[in-house]
C-alpha cells in the first residue's frame, strides 16, 4: 500500500484502521494517527475508504469569496521575548507565528497537515522518521530555506545547555541526518509516534541558520519564512506585521496585522470591541461573558479545551516536600464549587493529573473525592494537629477567574485546618517567577494530547516541571504511552501515568475552562483554536 507521493505506507496503517472502524472509534481519531505516519489526505480518503465528509471542518463562517487588504486590529499581549524557543507565553508565539512557520501543522481538530515539510515517513520502529521539505520557500531575505536551517533549530533544542523545554520534549532525538538540501532523517533513541505533532508546539518555529550569529534577539532581526513580517515591536504597547508580498505560498488576505496591548483588563478590551477600536480578542472569560453577549456586532467563539489552572506544590520545598500535606490539600478541595462559582459551570472538570476526559490517550480513573476529615488526619500524621499556614502564589494571567478559583480553594481549606494565604502579584511580574514559588498557580494551555502536557509539565528534568517531580516510574509510563500509536491502546499506559500523578498529589487541578474569544462580525474566518495558536493567513475582513 503506497502513499499518494508513491512511498509505501506504515504497516501498521490499513490495521490501525480497520481496528478503529471495528470498534466504533470515530473517523477524525484515526485521521489523526493517520496524519502522525504520513498519511496524505487524499490517501487517507481514497485508498483507505474514507470520504470528503470526513475530513475535519476548517470554516468558521458561511461560504463567501474573501476580500483582499484590510488591517486588523487584535488585542493581545506584547511580551518582551528574544528567542521563541524558549517563549514561555502563547501570547508571544501568537504574534511570532505571522513570521517564522514550523515543520508540521496542527488545525483546530487535532489533525496534523504538512507545513515546511512535504511530507515525513516513520521507520516501522518509529525510531527514524525521514522528512522532505518543501522546495522554493524563501526567507525574508531572500535566501533558500534548507535542511541546514532545520538542523540549526533541532540541535540547538537538544543541546545540553539549552533552555527551551524543547530539550525535553526532544529529548530522544539522537541525531540529524541530512539526505540532501530538502530531506533528512532524525534518528531517536526511543519511539515517539506523535513526532509530527510535537513539531507544531509554540516554541518549535524554524528560525534562520544565522540567527544566533546575528544576535538571537528575534524581534530585532525578524527573519521568517512566513506570509508576513514584522515591522514594530514595542513590549506592552503594539506589534505591527504587514503582508509578504514575496511570500513561498498563498498570499494572505490582510494587508497588515496590529497587535494592541490594551493591558490586563478584559472588560477594557470588551469596550474598545464595542466602540469599533480593535476587531478581534486574544481571549474572554467568563467575567465578560455576560457583556458581550448584549452587542449584535460581536461574535462570541468557543472551542473545548484542555487548558487549565493547575495549583501545583515543589516537591523538594517544605512542607510540600511531605505526600501527606499535599494529599490533604487534595482532599480538601471542592472540584464541583471552583467550576460553579469562578466559571459558571463553563468547562470540565479536572481530576488532579492534568488529562482532560476529552484528550485520545485519556484514562478514566476512579475519582478523588472531598473529605475534609481524612485531609485533617493527614494534616496530624504529618506533625500538624493545629492545622498549617501556606500561601498560594497567582498572577490573574488569564484573567481574575484565576483569583476566583483560588479563595474557593481557601474557603475549602479552612474546613480542614489549613490556613491558605493568597499572594495575588502583578500578571507581568508573575510570568517571572511562576516557576520558582514553592505553592503556585499555574494556567497552562491546551496541549492535543495529554501525554504531550504531562510530558512538559511532569517528566524528570524537564524544563518547565516547576513542581520538581521526578519519578523514574512515572518517565516510564510516558514512554510506553508514546510508543503505542492506538489512541484507545495507548489510554492503559497513561492510566499508569495518571494514577502516579494522582498517588504523589503533584497538584490540585479543579477544571479546564471552556475557550472563550469574541471578534468583530466583520471578521472572517477565524475559528477558536483550543490551543491559541493562530494562523492569520486565511483571515479577512468583510
Amino acid at each position: 500500500m503506497k502513499n499518494t507521493d508513491g512511498t509505501r505506507l506504515h504497516s501498521a496503517v490499513r490495521p490501525l484502521v480497520q481496528d478503529a472502524l471495528q470498534r466504533g472509534m470515530d473517523r477524525r481519531s484515526v485521521l489523526r494517527v493517520l496524519s502522525w505516519l504520513g498519511v496524505s489526505l487524499a490517501s487517507a480518503r481514497g485508498v483507505l475508504g474514507f470520504t470528503a465528509a470526513a475530513a475535519p471542518s476548517t470554516a468558521s463562517s458561511p461560504a463567501q469569496v474573501p476580500q483582499r487588504g484590510g488591517t486588523l486590529r487584535f488585542v493581545c499581549s506584547v511580551q518582551q521575548m528574544t528567542d521563541p524557543a524558549t517563549t514561555t507565553w502563547i501570547e508571544a508565539s501568537n504574534l511570532f507565528r505571522n513570521s517564522v512557520e514550523f515543520l508540521t501543522y496542527v488545525d483546530s481538530d487535532n489533525v496534523t497537515h504538512p507545513y515546511l515539510a512535504e511530507s515525513w515517513h516513520p521507520s516501522e520502529d518509529l525510531r527514524t522518521w525521514e522528512f522532505k521539505l518543501r522546495d522554493g520557500i524563501r526567507w525574508s531575505n531572500g535566501e533558500r530555506l534548507t535542511v541546514a536551517d532545520v538542523a540549526f533549530n533541532i540541535n540547538r533544542w537538544i543541546a545540553p545547555s539549552s533552555k527551551s523545554p524543547n530539550r525535553t520534549t526532544f529529548a530522544a532525538i539522537t541525531a540529524i541526518e541530512p539526505l540532501d538540501e530538502l530531506r533528512f532523517r532524525l534518528h531517536l533513541s526511543r519511539p515517539i509516534c506523535s513526532l509530527p505533532e510535537h513539531l507544531y508546539a509554540a516554541t518549535c518555529p524554524i528560525l534562520h541558520r544565522r540567527f544566533e550569529e546575528q544576535g538571537a534577539n528575534w524581534p530585532r532581526n525578524p527573519l521568517g519564512t512566513g506570509p508576513f513580517q514584522l515591522t514594530d515591536y514595542h513590549v506592552s504597547r503594539l506589534a505591527v506585521f504587514k503582508r509578504r508580498r514575496d511570500y513561498w505560498g498563498p498570499a494572505a488576505y490582510l494587508d497588515e496585522i496590529r497587535y494592541l496591548d490594551l493591558g490586563t483588563e478584559i472588560a477594557t478590551h470588551v469596550a474598545a470591541l464595542a466602540a469599533g477600536q480593535v476587531d478581534l480578542l486574544y481571549r474572554l472569560t467568563i467575567a465578560e461573558l455576560d457583556l458581550v453577549q448584549r452587542f449584535p456586532s460581536m461574535r462570541l467563539l468557543s472551542e473545548p479545551s484542555a487548558q487549565t489552572l493547575v495549583m501545583r506544590m515543589q516537591q523538594d520545598q517544605k512542607p510540600y516536600d511531605d505526600v501527606r500535606v499535599r494529599k490533604a490539600l487534595v482532599l480538601a478541595c471542592d472540584r464541583e464549587q471552583m467550576l460553579r462559582l469562578a466559571y459558571r459551570n463553563h468547562g470540565v472538570l479536572g481530576e488532579h493529573h492534568h488529562v482532560a476526559p476529552f484528550h485520545p490517550d485519556y484514562f478514566r480513573l476512579p475519582p478523588i473525592k472531598r473529605d475534609v476529615g481524612a485531609a485533617r488526619r493527614l494534616l496530624a500524621a504529618a506533625g500538624h494537629p493545629s492545622g498549617i499556614d501556606l500561601t498560594l502564589c497567582l498572577g490573574n494571567t488569564q484573567g481574575r477567574y484565576e483569583q476566583d478559583t483560588a479563595q474557593v480553594l481557601q474557603q475549602n481549606c479552612a474546613e480542614a485546618g489549613i490556613r491558605l494565604a493568597l499572594q495575588v502579584i502583578p500578571a507581568a511580574q508573575y510570568w517571572t517567577i511562576w516557576d520558582k514559588v514553592p505553592f503556585g498557580m499555574t494556567y497552562w494551555a491546551h496541549r492535543p494530547l495529554g501525554v504531550m502536557a504531562l510530558e512538559l509539565a511532569y517528566r524528570s528534568g524537564s524544563v518547565w516541571n516547576e513542581s520538581h517531580f521526578a519519578n523514574p516510574r512515572f518517565d516510564a509510563a510516558l514512554d510506553r504511552a508514546l510508543a503505542i500509536l492506538d489512541p484507545q491502546h495507548r489510554s492503559a499506559a497513561m492510566g499508569d501515568a495518571e494514577r502516579i500523578l494522582q498517588e504523589e498529589a503533584v497538584m490540585i487541578q479543579a477544571f479546564f475552562p471552556q475557550k472563550l474569544t469574541v471578534a468583530s462580525t466583520r471578521v472572517r474566518d477565524f475559528r477558536a483554536d483550543p490551543q491559541d495558536y493562530y494562523r492569520m493567513d486565511r483571515v479577512w475582513l468583510a
